[in-house]
C-alpha cells in the first residue's frame, strides 16, 4: 500500500488564538488556496479512495480535490483529531459537542454527496455525540486501531489517501514505525503537507515527510491548535 497521509488545510482555529477556538472551524482564505494547490497536486496521483474525518476542516479541504479528480471519498468515524469535537480551551470550559450529521455533511459535500461513503456510524445525531474529550491512552489505542483498519481495507498495491489532522498524523506514524523515528522532533507538520508511507512486506517504511513542495511559500503554515 502507498499512503499519502495528508494535514487538512489551514483553519480558522489555526489562525486565531487557541482562546477563540471552536469545535469545528471551517478552513480560511489561506485554506482554500492551499487546497486548491493540494488538488492540482493529487490530480497526477491515480489513487485508489480518499479518507477523511468528519470535521468540516476536513471535508472542505477535500472538495476540491474531489473537482480535479475520481477518486471516490470515504468519510470514517475514527481518523477525528485527538481529543474528538470539542469547545473550550482549558479544563475550565472544555466540553463535548455533537459533531455534524450525516445530512449535515452531506450538504457540506454538495453536488459530491453521490461520491461519500459514511461509516454506519455516522448518522443525524452528530458523529461525537457530545462525549468528554478523548483521554491520550484512547487516542493511542485508536491510532493502533485505525492502522490496523488501513491494512485489513486495502491491499499492498493499492493508493490510498488520508485526509486528516496534525496530531493524529504523528499518533499513526508513531505506531507504525513502532519506535524507530521519534516522531516527536520531527517538528511542526504544515497545512496540506504530505507524507507518504509505504507498507512492504509486512512493514511500514516512512518515504518522505511533510512535503510543501506544491505550496508557494507564502501559503506554507501550520500553527496546531
Amino acid at each position: 500500500m502507498q499512503l499519502y497521509m495528508i494535514r487538512h488545510a489551514e483553519s480558522a482555529n489555526n489562525a486565531l488564538p487557541s482562546y477563540q477556538r471552536v469545535e469545528d472551524p471551517a478552513i480560511t482564505a489561506v485554506g482554500r488556496l492551499q487546497a486548491q494547490h493540494l488538488a492540482d497536486w493529487l490530480k497526477t496521483l491515480t489513487a485508489d479512495v480518499m479518507i477523511t474525518s468528519p470535521f468540516l476542516r476536513t471535508l472542505q479541504t477535500a472538495v476540491p480535490v474531489l473537482n480535479a479528480t475520481d477518486y471516490r471519498l470515504d468519510i470514517w468515524h475514527d481518523v477525528f483529531e485527538r481529543g474528538g469535537c470539542f469547545r473550550g480551551f482549558d479544563e475550565a470550559t472544555l466540553a463535548g459537542a455533537m459533531g455534524m450529521g450525516k445530512s449535515e455533511i452531506l450538504r457540506a459535500m454538495g453536488n459530491h454527496a453521490p461520491r461519500c461513503l459514511l461509516d454506519e456510524t455516522i448518522d443525524d445525531n452528530g458523529w461525537w455525540g457530545g462525549r468528554d474529550r478523548e483521554t491520550e491512552p484512547a487516542a493511542q489505542q485508536r491510532a493502533e486501531q485505525v492502522c490496523q483498519r488501513l491494512l485489513k481495507s486495502f491491499t499492498e498495491n493499492q493508493i490510498v489517501v488520508l485526509l486528516i489532522h496534525a496530531d493524529l498524523k504523528r499518533l499513526l506514524l508513531t505506531e507504525m514505525m513502532q519506535g524507530d523515528v521519534n516522531v516527536a522532533r520531527l517538528g511542526p507538520i504544515r497545512n496540506v503537507g504530505i507524507t507518504k508511507v509505504n507498507r512492504v512486506a509486512g512493514s511500514w517504511q516512512l518515504d518522505y515527510f511533510n512535503s510543501v513542495s506544491h505550496l508557494p511559500a507564502k501559503l506554507i503554515t501550520g500553527n496546531e491548535h
